[in-house]
């Protein structure tokens, strides 16, 4: 299955100005190599053998996700998680992740290498969410 490669470009206000100043906000743009889409996804977070919910999912992308839970991460933490989408009695099993931030927005968590089954079930998980979205 080959997927389409889409720029997505997001705005973030950012607290500081150009020189660090907090008195004002700058825009900052971000441009994605894969896009990120809002995602209904409940699961398990896994670190060191200990498991933690995942209490929100915020949104998924090929590449990664962004969720909320109690762990606290922190980056370059190495974590494993189960990932329930939709009605799917069989969770998507992502192992290696890597937290890239952690913070009042949630967790940022980059995804480094999925088993092929994994993999093809959460391109097609990509694939629906994008055609929802109007990319495809």
């Amino acid at each position: 299955m080959q997927m389409a490669l889409h720029l997505h470009h997001t705005t973030i206000e950012s607290p500081y100005g150009p020189r660090g100043e907090t008195t004002e906000k700058s825009r900052v743009m971000v441009v994605r190599q894969h896009p990120r889409f809002p995602a209904p996804f409940s699961g398990t977070l896994i670190h060191q053998s200990h498991l933690h919910p995942i209490n929100k999912a915020l949104d998924l992308s090929r590449k990664g996700c962004r969720l909320e839970s109690p762990f606290r991460a922190f980056a370059g933490m190495k974590v494993d998680l189960l990932l329930y989408i939709h009605e799917d009695k069989t969770p998507i099993l992502i192992q290696n992740a890597v937290v890239r931030w952690s913070g009042t927005h949630g967790i940022g968590i980059e995804f480094q290498s999925l088993a092929a089954p994994h993999q093809e079930r959460l391109n097609n998980t990509l694939h629906r969410l994008e055609t929802t979205a109007g990319y495809g």
